[in-house]
């Protein structure tokens, strides 16, 4: 069945999905003391990682949040603390909330965020979504219930993607990690010329050769079964697609797969990264910097901003990074490899 972009977008949902992070990311930045070292002494999220003992990773998914929620502003690159969080934040003032909070910070997630924020990590960390595609293997039900929830919060954006993105003179895109294959679907579905293939891991496969059949795109749209992390990325593809991919990982590892993409890609081949954009100034927006706490809690990643993302395919050797806002609270990033 062919579907068209929404009239109406979907950022109502986000906002309301996302919003379930705002109080954890509060009460663990109270736990772990972080106003009253601001206070001390503005600084960057690099400064306040080591001045704290905690990693830095965590930190640039946190003060993002904290930004866009009206407590932190950063000014020149290091964070510093807003008059609402001097009056209600800090432990000593006469007007501190922080009394309050007790219940969120026993519970689940505000646990399991304050995890995330230990200079060391064991076995007995909470287990993550990314972990089964860490390890290559996720099973028939994992991978069900998987496509569900990507289809579902994908779909609209996918078709933002296909409408506002630049893909003239694609003829081969290789959807990397596309789960359900919702972004190939709409990408062949807007462009008859364009064959896509969706690379995942065996059980994901199968699950997205059923919405492909029911998108009605099957004989543009096939899939191969290729472990991103461990096996060598199919050639003869003209861009390589990820949506939802960086995020979920640290840079480090978001470094190899962009080498990757690079030597799979003939020259002049095009990379695109579908992703909510952190602004370059590490202060919000809100959607963003919810989305990145989850990322925190089920992923090894979190929201990168442009300038983050852009060094990384410059690195690999792109050029020319560019971003276009597509729908809702979704942008396109896309480079060039040169030739």
């Amino acid at each position: 069945m062919t579907w068209d972009i929404p009239t109406t977008d979907d950022t109502p949902i986000w906002d309301t999905w996302l919003s379930a992070h705002r109080m954890p990311s509060l009460a663990v930045a109270d736990k772990l003391g972080l106003f009253e070292t601001l206070h001390a002494e503005p600084a960057s999220a690099d400064d306040l990682a080591a001045r704290m003992g905690i990693g830095s990773e965590p930190l640039k998914a946190l003060l993002p949040m904290l930004s866009a929620l009206g407590f932190l502003v950063p000014r020149r690159g290091r964070y510093q603390l807003t008059p609402a969080a001097r009056y209600y934040l800090l432990h000593d003032s006469p007007f501190y909330w922080g009394h309050a909070f007790p219940v969120s910070r026993t519970s689940t997630a505000v646990d399991t965020l304050l995890e995330r924020f230990k200079p060391s990590r064991d076995a007995a960390e909470a287990p993550r979504t990314s972990d089964s595609w860490e390890s290559g293997q996720v099973s028939a039900e994992m991978a069900l219930n998987i496509a569900r929830i990507m289809h579902s919060h994908s779909q609209p954006a996918a078709f933002g993607a296909a409408r506002q993105g630049d893909f003239e003179g694609v003829t081969r895109l290789l959807d990397v990690g596309g789960g359900s294959g919702v972004f190939s679907i709409a990408l062949a579905q807007r462009f008859a010329t364009l064959r896509c293939t969706i690379m995942e891991l065996p059980t994901m496969c199968e699950r997205a050769k059923q919405y492909v059949a029911d998108g009605g795109v099957a004989e543009r749209v096939d899939t191969i079964s290729v472990d991103m992390f461990r096996e060598a990325w199919p050639s003869g593809y003209d861009a390589v697609f990820m949506s939802n991919i960086f995020h979920d990982w640290a840079p480090a590892t978001n470094a190899k797969l962009a080498a990757s993409a690079f030597a799979a890609l003939p020259p002049g081949g095009r990379i695109y990264l579908h992703e909510m954009l952190i602004n370059d100034e590490g202060s919000g927006p809100l959607a963003a910097a919810s989305f990145s706490m989850l990322m925190l809690v089920g992923t090894k990643g979190r929201q990168y901003s442009f300038a983050e993302l852009a060094e990384v395919l410059k690195t690999a050797g792109f050029v020319e990074p560019s971003a276009t806002s597509t729908y809702g609270y979704y942008s396109l990033v896309s480079a060039r490899k040169p030739g």
